[in-house]
């Protein structure tokens, strides 16, 4: 049996001699887990080249009884985004963004919205021409919405504290480590404001902006208990 479906890479994975392992986001079927036959010479090349994180493709699945695992047969580039894999900046945030939904997409969890919205997503990477050191922290916030997790919209100058833990801005510091002082609180409540083309309008401090990363990564493991991730590391030494 054959499906075709647009498809997003998130993991080219080698495997023995000539195939690999690829973890695709599609619009069809959700997250999916096949095997390619990458072989040798210029054909081998394009699809390596092809299928770099966050690659947008048009693909063709193969499901077969015998096999548990189904092969990617056939693909194609759905939109180009070259300016993702030339740019050092867009770069390191594809890896990371790749990364992050590696950890809290679900196997076969099919969503249309989703799929649009981080399509959408990596399209407005590669064509912004504007500054995208904010671009990772809004697509953070942007994708707690999806997932059912989106901080409680109570922020004032009363409520300037985000505890992690509740997901919700609260009058003084929590008893626990899990929280945003002010400052980060308001950049959040800012950002929780904003739509994915408006990412770049927040004038945010690299310090805040690596403590606004961290924080968040840590209300990712605190609701979904996503595992640590080692990418951000390179997103923070480029931005």
């Amino acid at each position: 049996m054959y499906s075709s479906t647009e498809a997003i890479v998130l993991q080219l994975h080698p495997y023995k001699d000539n195939s690999a392992v690829v973890k695709l986001y599609t619009s069809q079927m959700g997250l999916v887990t096949c095997w390619v036959r990458s072989g040798h010479g210029k054909s081998s090349k394009t699809k390596a080249a092809i299928m770099q994180p966050l690659s947008i493709l048009k693909a063709e699945i193969s499901y077969k009884e015998t096999n548990n695992m189904p092969q990617l047969k056939e693909i194609a580039v759905a939109e180009h985004t070259p300016a993702i894999a030339m740019q050092i900046e867009k770069s390191s945030i594809a890896l990371f963004l790749s990364e992050l939904l590696l950890h809290v997409l679900k196997e076969s969890s099919h969503d249309i919205q989703l799929y649009a919205f981080i399509r959408d997503s990596i399209v407005l990477l590669n064509s912004t021409e504007k500054k995208c050191s904010n671009f990772h922290l809004l697509f953070l916030v942007r994708l707690c919405d999806h997932m059912g997790f989106l901080p409680t919209e109570n922020y004032s100058p009363g409520t300037s504290f985000f505890d992690l833990q509740e997901g919700a801005y609260v009058e003084k510091e929590p008893m626990h480590t899990y929280f945003f002082h002010p400052i980060e609180s308001e950049f959040l409540h800012t950002l929780s404001t904003l739509r994915m083309e408006e990412f770049y309008i927040p004038l945010i401090p690299a310090p805040v902006r690596k403590r606004l990363l961290h924080g968040l990564l840590d209300y990712y493991r605190l609701h979904l208990g996503i595992s640590a991730l080692k990418s951000h590391i390179i997103l923070e030494e480029v931005l």
